[in-house]
């Protein structure tokens, strides 16, 4: 009797992958060549490379992933267009407000702007032999484009330059007085300086203490103008020498306040000498009323002259 072979069994210790068609033991949990599962779920660890390449992705996987990132990348866009106005300040609209205002600015820098008042540091001053002082002007409104211009009533007494320094060169023999103007298109401002001479020259022709008497002549001749003395009580005076105005004060001297202001060829009374040149006089308010105040000789010529 023949000996015959037994066919093979097939070992059911054994599973076949369905992915890659290679058997292997039961005991593994995962295909050793290609590592998918028993289930048939394929499984790659990170960084390892399976054998036989995988199954391609689904046409509605791929869809489905565009539609994934579309909506991630809108979402991104809203989230920026809402947070950036708080972390950037305003938008395009905001940067073209910005430069319409900065052009409207620089426009306003080359238009010509009118002074409405000008305004002065002091509307008095005394200096001595040879001092200088500063007058400041202002103007309003601030901006105010227009040039300010300097003069001075008599430069024999008081000179003034393009920036409101004053001097006094007054030369002659006590006090005599120049009134300074900061004119600016049509608005001006005045000060009236009171400048004590060096002595060291004639009288000018604001006049000085003593220069001119009552009476027919004078020794030595007589200056131009009127001085101290030659007016009598109680007669009336014109104005003359103000070009700028003439301030009348409360007292005699520049630290009284300034009462009223008059203009060349106003008429007042003289009601008596004060000293040092001052005059007390009697000038017309309006309505037939009269008041007092105090005026410098220098700026007093008698009306019947």
């Amino acid at each position: 009797m023949s000996n015959q072979k037994a066919p093979p069994r097939r070992n059911t210790d054994v599973i076949q992958c369905p992915n890659c068609g290679e058997e292997y033991s039961v005991t593994y949990k995962r295909c050793p060549f290609c590592d998918e599962r028993a289930d048939g779920r394929l499984h790659t660890a990170p960084g390892s490379r399976r054998s036989g390449g995988g199954q391609p992705l689904n046409p509605l996987q791929i869809f489905g992933l565009v539609i994934s990132l579309a909506l991630i990348v809108a979402a991104l866009i809203i989230v920026f267009k809402t947070v950036s106005p708080m972390l950037f300040g305003s938008s395009s609209d905001g940067g073209s407000s910005t430069s319409t205002s900065q052009q409207q600015g620089d426009n306003s820098q080359t238009e010509n702007v009118a002074v409405e008042q000008l305004l002065i540091s002091q509307d008095s001053a005394a200096l001595k032999a040879g001092e200088e002082w500063q007058a400041v002007v202002t103007t309003q409104p601030t901006g105010a484009t227009t040039p300010i211009t300097w003069t001075s009533s008599d430069s024999t007494v008081a000179t003034v330059d393009q920036f409101g320094n004053i001097r006094n060169v007054y030369t002659g023999t006590g006090e005599a007085q120049a009134v300074i103007t900061a004119s600016a298109g049509d608005k001006s401002v005045t000060c009236t300086v009171t400048c004590t001479g060096d002595g060291t020259g004639s009288s000018t022709s604001g006049g000085t203490t003593g220069g001119n008497t009552t009476g027919g002549g004078t020794t030595g001749g007589s200056t131009t103008g009127t001085t101290t003395g030659g007016i009598a009580p109680n007669t009336d005076a014109v104005i003359v020498g103000a070009t700028g105005g003439l301030n009348i004060r409360s007292g005699p001297g520049t630290t009284y306040t300034v009462q009223a202001s008059t203009t060349n060829g106003a008429t007042v009374t003289v009601l008596e000498e004060a000293g040092d040149g001052w005059y007390k006089i009697k000038y017309a308010i309006g309505g037939g009323e009269y008041a007092e105040g105090y005026v410098m000789g220098t700026y007093l010529s008698p009306a019947d002259t």
